[in-house]
């Protein structure tokens, strides 16, 4: 699917613009008072166009599934807008949300937990139908769930029968289908792959692609398996402790990537190529993602950058000092924006964004 030449020029289905969600956090027994927040996404800038694929990566941790919840309306955002087809669902109420999933519909993770095991496959994906009745009419609802699971690559005539009698696979096409009743414009895909065997992920990536190329459907689509991204992504948004530090076409992230963070997770990408194993310097992070509640001042990822030491210690600085004292005072103090740096046709947040000097070792 990944395609570097795409049209970026078409139909915006999706802008989201200064996307914040801060969670309080509350001690005390009888009186609950606010002592921190959680920023779990903060003032991320996205768009989406018809036909295109969206990628979002990061950690555990950075944000991704808040972000899904977010732009489906299920979380109210602290801060910033979420337009849909132009259409600001942030400042609707309950009835216009649910009259605009109809364009915007989500595929959950994992397929053991997204289907209720006590509904029949026909309920589970005729269940959009009861909600938006005008979607498709009571006489030809089981007509219509059969055309799905066919479009799908299941067999119609299981319409009767339940989750556990299928494979995980064949779960998350169950999945796949009741998102697609409604007809929707936009999928929000979060991680749908990464629960299942790495011979189905193929499968319904796959499957993914072809509904895209014959509907017209637009995807976000979340995960941390970078090398599922860049087989389906035509855009690619890196995230890191709720914020977007780079982002781009997946050309340009992969093959030139500026942030040190992204080059960090694409050093960490398996190569399936026995015979080039060893030929790539891999980077290693020390250190744990920072909690959202307290992240650090200035750039959030000074803490665990390997280019702030290489630059410090670059400028005449004490390379025996303690691994957190090897930080230029830039770093620790200003946060960088989200822009384009220096030799890059992309943005990304790194005060000294660069790419990588060293990409293989002998």
């Amino acid at each position: 699917m990944s395609n570097s030449d795409a049209d970026l020029s078409g139909e915006v289905v999706l802008e989201v613009e200064g996307l914040s969600k801060y969670f309080p956090v509350r001690n005390g027994t009888f009186i609950r008072r606010k002592v921190a927040e959680v920023k779990a996404v903060d003032g991320v800038n996205l768009t989406l166009r018809k036909g295109q694929t969206l990628g979002v990566v990061g950690e555990s941790g950075s944000g991704k599934s808040t972000l899904a919840r977010l732009l489906v309306g299920v979380e109210k955002p602290t801060a910033g807008t979420v337009k849909v087809q132009g259409t600001d669902i942030t400042t609707m109420g309950r009835a216009g949300v649910r009259r605009l999933r109809r364009d915007i519909q989500m595929i959950f993770q994992d397929p053991y937990t997204s289907l209720n095991p006590r509904m029949s496959v026909g309920a589970i994906v005729g269940e959009p139908f009861s909600i938006h009745p005008a979607a498709a009419p009571k006489g030809s609802r089981d007509a219509a769930v059969q055309d799905l699971l066919d479009l799908v690559g299941l067999n119609p005539d299981h319409i009767n029968r339940y989750p556990h009698q299928f494979s995980g696979g064949q779960r998350q096409r169950i999945g796949i289908a009741r998102a697609l009743a409604l007809r929707p414009k936009i999928l929000i895909c979060d991680e749908p792959v990464s629960a299942l065997d790495v011979s189905i992920q193929g499968q319904v990536i796959n499957l993914l692609e072809r509904l895209q190329n014959e509907l017209g459907l637009a995807y976000l689509f979340i995960a941390h398996d970078l090398s599922v991204v860049r087989h389906i992504a035509d855009e690619v948004a890196v995230m890191y402790l709720g914020r977007v530090v780079e982002s781009g076409s997946d050309a340009a992230v992969y093959e030139e990537a500026m942030h040190p963070y992204t080059q960090a997770l694409l050093s960490a990408v398996p190569v399936p190529d026995p015979t080039l194993r060893g030929q790539r310097t891999e980077i290693v992070l020390e250190g744990d993602v920072p909690s959202p509640s307290d992240p650090p001042s200035g750039c959030h990822f000074h803490t665990r950058c390997w280019r702030a030491r290489e630059v410090f210690v670059a400028d005449g600085g004490d390379p025996s000092l303690a691994f957190a004292e090897r930080v230029p005072a830039t770093c620790r103090t200003d946060d960088p924006a989200l822009q384009k740096r220096a030799g890059a046709d992309h943005p990304s947040a790194c005060h000294f964004a660069r790419q990588r000097d060293v990409i293989s070792s002998s």
